[in-house]
């Protein structure tokens, strides 16, 4: 799985049973943020997430009170990147494949999320949730289940019918992978998540071999449709498949008690990185 865990998770990981909220339930546990950020660069996302995992982990190990006073503490970032090619950990340090992809007028970055390499770019919408993965009673495999879950529920809002196999990520008939998926944890906090390809521009992933599995192709949901799906029109579907799948209600940051504030840090964080 593209799974990268540091910290005492091996138990965690380990459990092969999922557990937690009910999925798809229409009993709300509480409010879950999220911030569409538009275009970013991977390198200043990847600084963000950072942050905001630090400031999480700060915060677990504060009061009640002053957690409370922070108002927000889990999120969820929606955003695009421009065109960029990713290496996991997998594969980092290959230089030579490097400078190959970078050659090709995207950005190239080595991650330390699981998985091999992939690419983000226009037209596909990237989700960086920064959960405790505690909160939500869940396992690490059962957390990347979820995340596959939402991806599932959004497809099937436009009648698409997408599955999971052996392989991470979403499929459509077990041959072209709609939405990839890998994360890091970090003392039970999420980064990294999942891109969903809604109008992406498919020619780029002819450079890649995606995740490393051959003889396997790429899709989107504009490609599914037959007509463009953009970024903008899907978030809110995925927002409340992600709700109704972490059992949360999704409310606009901004909308939130200390909202307002954290935005401000995020936007201080995207301007100096």
């Amino acid at each position: 799985m593209a799974i990268w865990t540091t910290g005492p998770l091996q138990r965690l990981l380990a459990a092969t049973e999922c557990y937690g909220l009910p999925q798809n339930s229409s009993k709300s546990c509480g409010v879950l943020p999220y911030v569409h950020l538009g275009k970013v660069p991977y390198t200043k996302a990847l600084r963000l997430q950072e942050c905001l995992v630090r400031r999480r982990i700060d915060l677990n190990n504060t009061s009640d009170d002053e957690r409370s006073r922070a108002g927000v503490s889990d999120l969820l970032i929606l955003l695009e990147h421009p065109p960029t090619f990713t290496a996991g950990r997998r594969i980092k340090g290959q230089d030579e494949e490097g400078t190959r992809l970078k050659v090709l007028g995207a950005d190239y970055v080595e991650t330390l999320r699981g998985g091999q390499a992939t690419f983000h770019g226009p037209g596909q919408l990237v989700g960086y949730p920064i959960l405790d993965i505690r909160n939500y009673k869940l396992s690490v495999r059962c957390y990347v289940s979820s995340l596959e879950k939402t991806i599932i529920e959004t497809c099937a809002k436009y009648d698409i019918k997408a599955e999971t196999t052996e392989h991470t990520g979403v499929w459509m008939n077990g041959t072209h992978k709609i939405a990839a998926i890998g994360i890091q944890v970090q003392r039970y906090i999420t980064s990294h998540g999942i891109a969903l390809n809604c109008d992406t521009d498919l020619t780029w992933f002819d450079h890649i071999v995606p995740c490393g599995l051959q003889d396997k192709f790429v899709t989107s949901l504009s490609e599914q449709l037959g007509r463009g799906v953009t970024t903008e029109e899907v978030i809110p579907q995925y927002c409340n498949a992600f709700g109704g799948v972490f059992g949360r209600q999704m409310t606009k940051l901004e909308d939130v008690e200390g909202g307002k504030e954290l935005w401000n840090e995020i936007d201080e964080v995207l301007r100096s990185s």
